[in-house]
């Protein structure tokens, strides 16, 4: 009898011991379609007081971009850390071929997130829009995820949403949608906590992305708000929406004890969209705040976007951090935080110690390619050649926000030093199926539009 105390103080020690050596449960949430302006602390007028508080809580990042102005190709960056180009993904996923572009899916060559972090004990969820690969080689399960809940769809919508599974098996799932991936992300939570076996949960919400669907409570609120807005007010609803889910996560993790213990990052996928599907020009416009362009586009308005990291005990609280930062980079950040050695190729490089307040320098050029539509930024300057413009911008990107003294014309040696470096890149990195366009949109290119003059 009075070995039991010893053999259970013995079992606390170990336990310790194996809650100390393992990784972080890491919430990686993804938004769609948010601008960089959208948030309450941003000085925006929708309440988004959970996400508010994870800044505070946390450390933001001000220069955080996509990998992309265009969802599929980040989200497989997000998932590889590297360019999506190179594993797949060099513009949107879909069912089937779109004219001369073909069926396009993440490709298995690429380690994923959850396929590192599996061996190292973690398992692995998704809860949300896949958007990766819609034939069953290239779902969810079949690159590392031990669970999936969610849409494989690019536009699944809210009251009805479409395209919906558990794993392999289709489900019906009514109510709103962005409510019902919170309520499965905290299901998920609620079932995982165990010594030595952390969480990756991936909870990719398809909010704000249009169709614009909202509670209509929230949509009475911003239309007396915003009353000479047009349709931005069903979008505030949406991102209110979201950011209730978002605490409600938040919540979840404070009543599990599992705050300390996890690393929370939330981001978006590009900038905020144009399309007439949406709220417009006139919408993006105000989720851009002082950003040039859209969505699409690879000015800042395309690929600058929202970043907050919480690590209680790791990440410091308030603090804001203006290095350039990027999509591709949260993989080998994961694996950093979580003790495991990557053994495979990676483009992007561990923010970690930006995260946790120490130096931080990035010597390399990052490229951007979407749609034949490029930009590079290295060091203080910044590159953006649009294929239909005669020729390129060049920018001094840390001073000059909105992208409005185009500096081209007085650096001709800079720009075709640039041009050359990212023709190099491409050589290297972008293996693209998808053909050259000869028309663009304003909003949504490739269409059938006059080139407008420079």
């Amino acid at each position: 009898m009075k070995c039991r105390p010893l053999r259970f103080v013995c079992a606390l020690i170990l336990l310790a011991s194996v809650a100390a050596a393992r990784g972080p449960n890491i919430v990686m949430i993804l938004a769609d379609d948010l601008g960089w302006a959208d948030l309450g602390h941003d000085g925006s007028k929708i309440d988004t007081p959970n996400l508010d508080r994870l800044a505070k809580e946390g450390t933001k990042l001000t220069r955080f971009h996509s990998s992309a102005p265009m969802c599929s190709p980040t989200r497989s960056a997000l998932l590889t850390g590297r360019y999506p180009h190179s594993v797949g993904v060099p513009e949107l996923a879909s069912p089937t071929a779109r004219g001369k572009v073909p069926v396009l899916e993440l490709s298995h060559e690429a380690i994923t997130i959850p396929e590192a972090l599996g061996p190292a004990g973690y398992r692995n969820v998704m809860v949300g829009k896949w958007h990766l690969g819609y034939n069953k080689r290239a779902w969810p399960r079949t690159h590392g995820f031990d669970e999936f809940w969610g849409s494989l769809i690019g536009t699944p919508t809210f009251w009805r949403p479409k395209e919906t599974y558990h794993n392999e098996t289709a489900i019906e799932v009514p109510g709103y949608y962005t409510d019902l991936l919170t309520d499965k992300a905290i299901e998920y939570l609620k079932s995982t906590p165990q010594p030595g076996k952390p969480i990756f949960l991936y909870l990719a919400y398809n909010a704000p992305h249009y169709p614009l669907e909202a509670p209509p409570e929230l949509v009475g609120k911003y239309r007396r708000r915003l009353p000479n807005t047009g349709l931005f007010a069903i979008y505030a609803a949406m991102v209110e929406q979201l950011d209730t889910g978002i605490g409600r996560v938040l919540a979840a993790l404070d009543e599990l004890g599992m705050t300390r213990d996890t690393l929370v990052v939330f981001t978006s996928d590009n900038g905020p969209t144009a399309e007439l599907t949406g709220y417009g020009p006139e919408g993006a416009d105000i989720s851009n705040g002082p950003l040039r362009e859209h969505k699409f586009s690879t000015h800042e308005g395309g690929i600058r976007v929202p970043f907050l990291a919480r690590w209680p005990g790791k990440i410091p609280a308030g603090k804001v951090r203006d290095e350039l930062a990027v999509t591709m980079d949260l993989m080998p950040t994961f694996l950093e935080a979580a003790g495991v050695t990557a053994k495979h190729e990676m483009n992007g490089r561990s923010i970690l110690p930006l995260l946790t307040g120490g130096a931080f320098q990035r010597p390399e050029a990052v490229h951007w390619e979407i749609q034949h539509n490029a930009a590079v930024i290295r060091g203080e300057w910044k590159l953006v050649h649009q294929f239909w413009r005669p020729r390129p911008f060049l920018y001094r990107w840390l001073e000059d926000t909105g992208e409005n003294n185009d500096l081209a014309e007085k650096n001709p040696a800079l720009v075709q030093e640039l041009m050359a470096l990212h023709d190099q890149w491409k050589a290297r990195n972008y293996p693209n199926p998808v053909p050259r366009v000869t028309a663009h949109s304003a909003y949504l290119f490739p269409m059938a539009e006059k080139p407008a003059a420079r």
